[in-house]
């Protein structure tokens, strides 16, 4: 939809000239000036990320930063020493389904590319983690970009931009072995292989992963297979590279939070007690990457993906109405009957897209023009395994489904990014995106699933998200350079599947209408009989997002830091409601108006030759400007002025590094993360206790410390939260039990083990 604001920001940048993308690090500028790839000691700069010429809010992990990682922890977790960045995961520990939040935005409204390809999912706009096992250890480099980032890759995100690049293929023959374990049943084994320049111009690698852990809390168990392969093929024209990984997670469910009582009792506590309630999923990718240089000023890159995800998740049900499962039907029960059942809920969903864009190098900046499209599709359906009373084999009829529903999304983006320098170091940028979004649900007619209980609707949204910025290098101050740099940008998000149905219940419940305002009867043929009632006019609107940046910037020869500010007023936010669904989801619905406001600080400085502080710290403030919240009974309460729930106060990450002498490295870290409320009350005792871990890394160059019969090959090991503190780390409040219900974190914990290089 096209707002007033935005058609204001709109006619003010067609006053400026217009914008590619912005840029610079952090912590570790990268001198760069070659067409559409970068390559530099710090980090890879393509057209989707910000390069050296300007600075926004952004930071960069470098390639040496992920050699020092901790091997036990996914990429969220990774992220947690960057401004703004906070993480957690279900089980506690640190594998299993792991989440991350900028500036206290969840995964939904965070884009991720990975090589350019945007890869948050079209139908609930997250990004699952737990399908790409040990992803970090095929990567290059990552690039966070915070607030309103550019339009290329077809992402609109509102807290930030996860840009992920894989690792670079090496010239030389060469691999890794990896064997790590450390507390909670962790271990890992990793192999990695490439073959190095090969005839015609070719390279490849490849590597397998195996992971598993039991999980911090009770039944949180995890075990991970992930495989990653890469080949690539160069000339003196174009480069053209495919990607091909997949994995496989056996998780525990570790979704749902523990009450507090419980957990005073034991903090391992987790409410789920069936034996076998497992996840179980694959999600293979496919990419296909070329660059074709058509001159010294033009690059056209092409970027086409298939994603495949298919699996389930099993749990038990108790006291469950026979007809919801279509059991009066199979067994022949009353519909009201109440049964103990398992059931199986299983999904199969089908991604293509192409990512086509080019670059146009000029004398004052350059010019970048491209879009993306995909057609998505995906199919979730529903299965009793057992019920009390009857034996498996009464449910191994492959065709009997107690529900089924489809989902079909197409979409396509365009943009024209612009950079131009009006004058020596004053840079203007400007970006122009028009997005269209398309999304058609069905349920299928299975089971009890038919006439008027059959659903379906069709929602379509156009979107402008025009942007623009400027970055001024002020000149020399105090020894280093200073330089000045804002922005302002507007930003749309359509709400997911589970977000345009019922509060409570989804697309899977029997009696559940969407959340629409309007609807029809279908017929059938004949004329008479209902085939499905259609929906249209969503109660639940599209969020629209105003981000103003600003900050500085000032690098010197032992020194540099980047502080940040940033002023984001939203329109009908998605905000939690309190509570979660029954598959852990978090309930959600609009706000009429929201703020986010904050302040970002990043710094790095080298004390000596030796010893070095990294300092990563965010403060904001979340509230609610206009939010008028009617419950299930017709209460309505005035939320105007609290704080959003879920959003930390403030982060802060202190890192001292010291490297003792050529063949050991030490790390001390610091993390506090401030308090959260669990819910929209405002009530000051319904929060998340603000907590504080101390961790301890080494890492042993094993030949420089007198095992020389081991060249090669560095050993670590990583001691978490020394302190064994109590914390917490998502949750919510049940107004219903009158209790808060929290995530726990892990308490003291360690990983130890071996890397080999040949």
């Amino acid at each position: 939809m096209l707002s007033k604001n935005s058609l204001l920001l709109f006619i003010l940048l067609l006053a400026m000239p217009a914008f590619a993308e912005i840029t610079s690090t952090d912590e570790n500028p990268a001198n760069t000036k070659t067409p559409e790839i970068h390559e530099s000691e710090d980090v890879v700069v393509t057209a989707s990320r910000y390069d050296e010429d300007v600075h926004l809010n952004q930071t960069n992990i470098t390639a040496e930063d992920l050699d020092f990682r901790e091997p036990d922890l996914p990429l969220p977790m990774l992220l947690q020493d960057v401004p703004g960045v906070f993480a957690y995961s279900d089980a506690g520990s640190n594998l299993g389904y792991t989440y991350v939040k900028i500036r206290g935005f969840d995964q939904r409204r965070v884009g991720v590319l990975i090589n350019g390809i945007p890869f948050n999912d079209p139908e609930d706009h997250q990004l699952w983690w737990v399908d790409m096992p040990d992803l970090a250890s095929s990567v290059q480099d990552i690039q966070v970009q915070r607030g309103v980032t550019n339009s290329i890759g077809g992402l609109s995100p509102m807290g930030g931009t996860i840009n992920i690049v894989t690792g670079r293929l090496s010239s030389t023959e060469q691999g890794r072995v990896s064997i790590s374990a450390g507390s909670d049943g962790f271990g890992r084994q990793m192999l990695l292989y490439e073959t190095g320049d090969l005839k015609g111009g070719l390279r490849s690698s490849f590597r397998l992963s195996r992971q598993n852990s039991d999980g911090y809390r009770d039944r949180t168990g995890v075990e991970q297979w992930g495989v990653f392969w890469s080949g690539e093929h160069s000339n003196d024209v174009s480069t053209t590279r495919i990607n091909i990984y997949t994995g496989r997670e056996v998780t525990h469910h570790a979704w749902n939070a523990s009450p507090e009582s419980a957990l005073e009792q034991n903090r391992r506590h987790n409410p789920e007690t069936y034996h076998n309630a497992i996840d179980d999923f694959t999600q293979p990718h496919y990419e296909l990457h070329n660059d074709l240089f058509l001159s010294d000023n033009w690059t056209l890159k092409n970027s086409v993906y298939y994603v495949q995800g298919e699996g389930f998740y099993e749990n038990f049900k108790d006291g469950e109405d026979a007809q919801d499962y279509a059991l009066d039907q199979h067994l022949g029960l009353a519909a009201d009957d109440e049964v103990d059942l398992i059931r199986r809920k299983y999904v199969r969903k089908d991604h293509v897209g192409w990512v086509p864009r080019a670059m146009y190098e000029h004398e004052k900046g350059r010019f970048v023009i491209g879009g993306d499209t995909y057609n998505f599709h995906s199919s979730h359906w529903g299965e009793v395994m057992n019920v009390s009373g009857y034996q498996p084999d009464d449910f191994m009829d492959p065709q009997f489904k107690y529900h089924e529903y489809t989902g079909d999304k197409k979409a396509y983006s365009l943009y024209a990014n612009e950079r131009y320098e009006i004058i020596d170091g004053l840079t203007l940028m400007g970006d122009l995106q028009f997005q269209h979004k398309e999304y058609d649900f069905l349920q299928r007619e299975v089971g009890n699933f038919a006439g008027d209980q059959r659903n379906g609707y069709t929602v379509d949204y156009d979107f402008f998200n025009p942007k623009g910025g400027m970055h001024w290098h002020a000149g020399n101050v105090a020894g280093g350079k200073f330089a000045l740099f804002g922005s302002i940008g507007v930003s749309h998000r359509e709400p997911t599947d589970g977000e345009l149905f019922d509060t409570w219940k989804g697309g899977d419940d029997l009696g559940v209408q969407p959340l629409f305002n309007q609807s029809r009867n279908v017929m059938k043929d004949d004329g008479t009989t209902i085939d499905h009632v259609q929906w249209w006019d969503p109660k639940v609107k599209e969020e629209e997002l105003i981000d103003y940046e600003m900050g500085v910037s000032w690098a010197g020869e032992n020194l540099s830091f980047t502080l940040g500010g940033y002023y984001m007023d939203f329109k009908n936010e998605i905000v939690p409601y309190g509570g979660t669904d029954e598959d852990g989801a978090g309930i959600r619905g609009n706000a009429d108006k929201t703020l986010h406001r904050g302040l970002e600080l990043g710094l790095r400085a080298r004390i000596d030759q030796g010893n070095s502080l990294i300092l990563a710290a965010s403060r904001s403030w979340d509230e609610y400007k206009n939010f008028q919240f009617v419950d299930w009974d017709g209460s309505t309460y005035d939320y105007s002025g609290n704080a959003i729930a879920l959003f930390p106060e403030h982060l802060l990450s202190v890192s001292w590094q010291t490297q003792w002498n050529p063949g050991v490295r030490s790390l001390i870290r610091v993390r506090n993360v401030g308090q959260q409320h669990l819910d929209n009350t405002g009530d000051e005792s319904r929060i998340i206790d603000p907590w504080t871990t101390l961790d301890l890394s080494l890492w042993f160059d094993l030949d420089q410390v007198g095992l020389t019969a081991l060249e090669s090959a560095k050993a670590f090991i990583h001691l978490r939260n020394i302190g064994g503190v109590e914390y917490e780390t998502n949750g919510y409040y049940d107004s219903w039990a009158g209790e808060k219900y929290y995530i726990t974190g892990a308490g003291r914990n360690f990983a130890l083990g071996i890397d080999y290089d040949f």
